[in-house]
């Protein structure tokens, strides 16, 4: 008996050091990989820095936090490193980098990063761990910040502790005798598990474990909970636990961590809360949803005077001081989800992404957990919510009298990659979940046009082609007649330049475009660039085909990245993207970016002309019921959309709807991060910059009065020279004086360089002459005739 008793605790022992060797290995696994970045959950991309870039040592101190750095001296292994707050500088001491740099020393100056010094030695960039979105796809969530142990206040540390581990500073992760209570409460039903649990274990269920009830899992919770106690320390471990702890939701948003929901409930900073507070968010800890202040406010208040009668059992305040809390009214601040929430639709995005299999990250096979890395940029993120809720604001005042709700969607993308920077799928996700970014297809409208001139320009049409721009009727497929109407009625009555068709929006030159160009080529062309393919009617020219804003935003990265289309992407990719072949030629998107251009400098977005200084841009507005701003640097690519659910007619032209919002983010995105901006788009080989004359867009000569530079093919750019302000309808009779005349009016005058175009100096004009031939008739020539050629 005695013997078969020792063989049975030699059977347990040997059990329990497997078990504790096989848990340890997880979490130092864990710890070896970065604690905060390695957990299951989406999250942001890793912010870059680089110099140039805008920040304050506050706001770089406050991006730190919320990426799991503490604002400490030193910071054990949990954390991705500390940082201290200098005059002019931050220093930041990393963990997890495996090398080089240990220590990162960030100086600003003009309010933005000036250097960055690794281990003494300058360096072009660094990047930091990634923020996380949501530890839960199922829940929304807005951004947060790593507490440390300082950072939580005692009076909250007393509150925890009392209502939930009381002896949490004592243990070794273990409660015995909490276990032996939920172990006979389970006692012959594997399926419940009860009671029991420490911080630690709550840690640990909460970061490790599934959340299945069953004696397995909570025997697995309790030898990591001892592994986990032998290698960090108290402060860490509840520090850990204040970051992570559920507490419910408001609304869609789901709160997560002290500091959260001191914020969500309270409205205040985590150092601010009052006793009752604190008590009242310890309270909710075990039940978030049964003691919610928001949906049951009695018990909520019931379970708070129950911590405060806990703390008066541990000592740690008076009963006098817990009966003037307890007597305090739950009192809730306000709060708007739509403001607090980092990026609800853009997860959706990334969980419907992962349900369809398409770019998922790999499991981790060491938690059996999914960590998905985004390309989402949470400061353009918030740059993005910003510019949309001025707008929005503004169009309520013209909107709310009238009972309407205008709604928008939102999308930037890097033209390059693909990658999708930030997203917008609506005004209010507490109020509609649905993505108006990747499920709502409207009529494009005019943005659309775009593709119609590359086809025709792939066609082998020039861009100074002639194009009447007047009242039209065109018959198609035999005998079926067509009208379009200019916006608003107006029609120049001349002939113009195709260039002019677009840049001016002119619909009736668009439509004589496509059909010159052919129809079925425009649709197929529009299909190229990843846009549902239009059936092959005249009215497609002008985007009656419906598309979503990401489609829209994706199909106009290709003029951006030399005619290559790209994929939208949400997960963060380590290799290199290899371009398939482009849907249209890289002189055809430069092309079309010149003309773009032209819509900026003196077309329908012209408000924006000006707005981003030394920086590129081109874009497109759109009005069919809706209002819409397509537009793109050299680096960046964004998609407006402002309109009716119900398709009512907005009544507000793109440029009034949209391009607000474009530029306002644009400017702010650049100022930000200066390499998403560029001062001029790459001119491919084959492509000649030519200066015409803005009236006739002839060759400009010296005589025109305003000039205009125009990317044509190298093959096209042949064109001849003004004649309407040439030298030859203007001459005195006197020859002599003719001749010194023209002399002096043949000198180059300075060109008016249009911003974002490519910044080279031109020749200067041919000298141009007047010679008497035999018969005494005068003759206008160039120096090509004078020297034989």
């Amino acid at each position: 008996m005695l013997l078969a008793l020792i063989l049975a605790l030699i059977s347990l022992g040997f059990f329990l050091f497997n078990s504790y060797r096989s848990y340890a290995k997880i979490v130092d696994a864990r710890l070896a990989r970065g604690y905060l970045v390695s957990r299951a959950g989406i999250y942001a991309a890793p912010h870059t820095l680089r110099p140039g870039q805008k920040f304050s040592p506050a706001e770089l101190g406050m991006a730190l936090e919320r990426a799991g750095y503490l604002n400490s001296e030193t910071a054990s292994e949990i954390w991705n490193g500390s940082f201290t707050i200098k005059a002019n500088a931050v220093e930041i001491r990393l963990n997890n980098t495996g090398g080089f740099p240990s220590v990162l020393q960030v100086t600003f100056g003009e309010g933005r990063i000036a250097q960055l010094t690794g281990d003494d030695i300058s360096v072009d960039a660094f990047t930091l761990a990634p923020e996380s979105l949501t530890n839960d796809a199922l829940t929304k969530g807005g951004a947060r910040r790593q507490l440390n142990f300082k950072d939580i206040p005692a009076v909250l540390v007393q509150a925890i502790t009392s209502i939930e581990d009381r002896r949490f500073f004592d243990h070794r992760g273990l409660d015995f005798f909490g276990i032996a209570r939920a172990l006979l409460r389970n006692a012959g039903d594997e399926r419940v598990g009860q009671g029991g649990s420490t911080i630690t274990q709550q840690l640990v269920k909460n970061t490790y474990l599934t959340p299945e009830r069953t004696l397995r899992r909570k025997y697995a919770e309790a030898i990591l909970a001892f592994t986990l106690e032998r290698r960090l320390s108290k402060e860490d471990i509840f520090a850990l636990y204040c970051n992570e702890v559920y507490l419910g939701q408001r609304g869609v948003f789901a709160v997560r961590g002290v500091d959260q929901g001191a914020r969500v409930f309270f409205g205040k900073e985590l150092k601010d809360l009052t006793l009752a507070e604190a008590a009242t968010l310890a309270g909710m800890i075990q039940s978030p949803t049964r003691y919610s202040p928001v949906r049951h406010n009695e018990l909520a208040r019931a379970r708070r005077n129950t911590v405060l009668g806990t703390m008066v059992r541990d000592g740690s305040i008076t009963l006098d001081t817990a009966s003037s809390a307890a007597k305090e009214t739950l009192a809730l601040a306000e709060f708007d989800s739509a403001r607090e929430s980092a990026a609800p639709y853009f997860i959706d995005y990334v969980n419907r992404l992962s349900e369809g299999g398409k770019g998922v990250p790999p499991v981790d096979d060491a938690q059996n957990a999914h960590v998905a890395v985004t390309t989402l940029d949470l400061d353009l993120q918030q740059l993005a919510a910003r510019a949309v809720r001025q707008q929005l604001d503004r169009l309520d005042k013209i909107y709310r009298p009238r009972g309407l709700t205008p709604q928008v969607a939102f999308v930037a993308l890097d033209p390059k990659t693909g990658n999708v920077l930030a997203m917008i799928g609506g005004r209010d996700y507490a109020e509609s979940q649905m993505n108006r970014v990747t499920d709502a297809r409207r009529q494009p409208g005019s943005v659309f046009k775009p593709f119609v001139y590359s086809a025709a320009l792939e066609s082998g049409m020039s861009p100074l082609a002639m194009f009447k721009d007047a009242p039209q009727e065109f018959t198609y497929d035999r005998k079926v007649k067509y009208r379009p109407a200019n916006y608003g009625g107006g029609y120049s009555m001349q002939d113009v330049p195709m260039r002019t068709g677009l840049i001016k929006s002119l619909n009736v030159v668009t439509v004589d475009v496509a059909i010159q160009t052919g129809l079925v080529r425009v649709a197929n062309t529009a299909q190229q660039f990843g846009l549902p393919r239009p059936v092959p009617y005249p009215a497609l020219a002008l985007g009656t085909t419906e598309a979503t804003p990401l489609q829209i935003a994706a199909a106009y990265a290709a003029f951006a990245n030399g005619g290559y289309a790209i994929q939208p992407n949400a997960f963060a990719r380590t290799e290199t993207i290899q371009q398939t072949s482009p849907a249209i030629q890289s002189t055809t998107a430069f092309m079309i970016t010149d003309m773009l251009e032209g819509v900026i400098e003196k077309g329908t977005a012209r408000a924006a002309r000006g707005l981003i200084p030394g920086t590129a841009i081109a874009g497109k507005t759109g009005t069919s019921r809706d209002g819409w701003f397509v537009g793109y640097t050299p680096n960046l690519v964004c998609a407006v959309w402002i309109g009716f659910d119900d398709n009512k007619q907005l009544g507000l032209t793109g440029a009034e709807a949209a391009l607000p919002v474009w530029t306002e983010f644009v400017k702010g995105a650049v100022d930000l991060r200066p390499e998403l901006g560029g001062k001029a788009f790459e001119q491919p080989a084959g492509i000649s910059i030519v200066e015409v004359d803005s009236e006739t867009e002839a060759l400009a000569t010296g005589n025109c009065p305003m000039h205009e530079r125009v990317a044509l093919l190298t093959t096209q750019a042949h064109i001849s020279v003004c004649f309407r302000h040439s030298l030859y309808f203007s001459q005195p009779e006197d020859s002599a004086e003719m001749s010194e005349t023209v002399v002096a009016r043949s000198q180059p005058s300075v060109p008016r360089n249009r911003p974002g175009s490519p910044g080279r100096d031109f020749a200067p004009l041919r000298e141009t002459q007047i010679e008497t031939d035999r018969s005494g008739r005068k003759v206008l020539v160039n120096e090509m005739r004078v020297g034989g050629r």
